[in-house]
């Protein structure tokens, strides 16, 4: 059983916004003119109201089923009422599994304080680690689980879904290898892919989904066939073109003013 305890989490003085405002993107291309409310899954949910992709879709009334194995988080999101349930995403089913946890000590990022946000995982990948050689974790203990078992134990109501977020650190590739995505069909993924790494295009593209976007470090990905509900699939409308590349520059503005400071 976990001894977990951690120190308060920062106070969230601003509205919740995703990186790249990408959950917002993804509504207005697909999904703004869909008659009834949908169902989203959000693998590694985080908190509930800092840089969440799923917050936006709850508050127009989508079904959403979160996953998180960070105790805290969980009972962030069981405090408000949400649907959450406490597993780390993988290829297998396994009790007892090391997660390491990472303490970011509210680095400030996107209007926020990151805690234990970034790196967080089963276990800190090597491309991970190069970003941050100083980084430090400490070990807790979960339940790994296939998305596929988690769906059938706690939605088998469920048979279609629409979105599915993915933000892992790394892990995306196993997360998708625990789940039978031709079973559930979901029409868009929107999948964390920090260094781009051509795989997961590949990947995706041989289950039948087409990479539509890259927005800053995440994926949105297609089902072929499916062209959504919301403006033109054959073109983005310029208010959200100008906006969406106004926020790349101020990303990779904020980016840059952090490395720097790293290397002072």
């Amino acid at each position: 059983m976990n001894d977990f305890h951690t120190r308060p989490l920062p106070i969230v003085s601003k509205p919740n916004q995703a990186e790249g405002d990408v959950d917002i993107q993804v509504y207005r291309r697909f999904f703004a003119n869909k008659a009834t409310h949908g169902i989203m899954v959000d693998v590694g949910a985080a908190r509930p109201n800092y840089l969440s992709v799923s917050a936006s879709f709850r508050e127009r009334g989508w079904r959403i089923i979160a996953i998180e194995p960070n105790p805290e988080f969980c009972e962030m999101h069981k405090a408000l009422g949400h649907e959450i349930y406490p597993y780390a995403c993988t290829d297998h089913d396994e009790d007892d599994a090391q997660f390491s946890l990472v303490d970011s000590n509210d680095s400030s990022y996107e209007g926020g304080k990151v805690s234990f946000e970034s790196f967080s995982s089963i276990a800190i990948k090597d491309a991970y680690a190069m970003l941050n050689p100083d980084i430090k974790s400490r070990t807790i203990l979960v339940s790994l689980r296939k998305l596929d078992t988690i769906l059938a134990k706690h939605a088998e109501d469920v048979a279609e879904i629409d979105v599915v977020s993915i933000d892992v650190e790394g892990w995306e590739m196993e997360v998708l290898q625990g789940f039978d995505i031709e079973k559930y069909k979901p029409k868009v993924l929107i999948v964390e892919n920090l260094f781009n790494d051509p795989v997961y295009v590949e990947s995706f593209a041989s289950k039948g989904y087409r990479r539509w976007s890259r927005n800053l470090i995440n994926d949105i990905y297609v089902r072929h066939g499916f062209h959504g509900t919301g403006a033109s699939r054959y073109y983005m409308p310029l208010i959200e073109y100008c906006e969406l590349f106004a926020e790349r520059i101020r990303h990779r503005l904020r980016r840059s003013i952090r490395d720097h400071g790293r290397s002072i």
